[in-house]
């Protein structure tokens, strides 16, 4: 993978990669080498800077789009402290009854998966603002999260009916191998300046 045209930001503290889908963002015991933070340390060995890889924001494996990596520790925990404004893209397999709305459901882990999320009453508070965009067979809707809950998005759509296309866990998968959503846009304040900055991104060629 050539890091560069993937790089949608950069300066002295922080760098935002814009990922493909199908990469992990961090190493695991079973996958590592090919991993975002692999390349990103990859890549500043080869331009001989002296920076330690430090990801603020995650991706699951399968959706694609803006990660941002902070160059030192303290950055990070700056970042950290701070709110970050994202929003997605998604296709789904139907349309929602309404055209714009907010999901307010709670989510857990789903009872006997390490993995999975569900929506339980007794879950942590997540809310999710959506909009149909494009109103297609699949439409396309553009999401804003209010919270950080693992597999967020998908798990909301899922409980409306109109889960992600492609979406092997909470819907169906689908020809193309992964779920079709993406992080398009990310505004948040600079940690040392204090300038916002904001970063969008277009969709992916397998979700245009």
């Amino acid at each position: 993978m050539n890091l560069l045209p993937l790089i949608a930001y950069e300066d002295d503290f922080l760098l935002i990669i814009d990922k493909p889908a199908g990469i992990l963002v961090h190493p695991t015991v079973k996958e590592a080498g090919n991993t975002l933070y692999d390349w990103v340390k990859a890549y500043y060995a080869l331009k001989g800077e002296q920076a330690t890889v430090h990801p603020v924001s995650r991706l699951d494996r399968f959706t694609s789009g803006l990660v941002v990596f902070a160059k030192e520790g303290i950055v990070q925990a700056w970042l950290d402290k701070g709110l970050f404004e994202k929003e997605y893209l998604a296709i789904t397999e139907c349309m929602p009854s309404e055209k714009s709305g907010i999901i307010n459901a709670p989510i857990a882990r789903k009872a006997g998966s390490i993995i999975e999320r569900c929506v339980d009453p007794n879950g942590k508070e997540a809310i999710t603002e959506y909009q149909v965009i494009q109103d297609e067979k699949h439409p396309l809707i553009k999401l804003k999260l209010h919270t950080g809950r693992t597999h967020q998005i998908r798990v909301h759509l899922a409980h409306i009916g109109c889960p992600v296309v492609g979406d092997g866990l909470y819907g169906k998968p689908a020809p193309q191998g992964r779920h079709l959503l993406h992080c398009y846009r990310l505004k948040f304040r600079h940690p040392v300046g204090e300038q916002i900055i904001e970063i969008t991104r277009i969709l992916p060629k397998d979700m245009l």
